[in-house]
């Protein structure tokens, strides 16, 4: 598999969250992105010790570093459900 690069289209897919309303709702990827410069990193799960202490607090403590070079968005994507990826999004400041 060739290495993703900076303007690269990657495939299109569905991810799965929950509104504000904590209902169910799913978005394409392309969809999602479209017209934005994004970051998507995914993580082996959910509250697993490495991803909740390594992975996701990096992104948060330099995401207004990343805001500053163009980036709109950050998206973590895991193949936990969207209730148990919500519930660990309500862990970190």
């Amino acid at each position: 598999m060739a290495p993703i690069a900076v303007g690269d289209v990657i495939p299109d897919g569905t991810l799965a969250f929950l509104d504000n309303d904590n209902k169910p709702q799913s978005v394409s990827i392309h969809s999602l992105a479209k017209g934005k410069k994004v970051i998507i990193f995914g993580v082996p799960g959910a509250f697993t010790p490495t991803c909740s202490l390594k992975h996701v607090p990096g992104f948060i403590e330099r995401a207004e570093e990343l805001k500053g070079k163009g980036v709109d968005e950050i998206i973590c994507i895991s193949v936990n459900d969207p209730f148990v990826m919500k519930s660990w999004a309500n862990t970190f400041p």
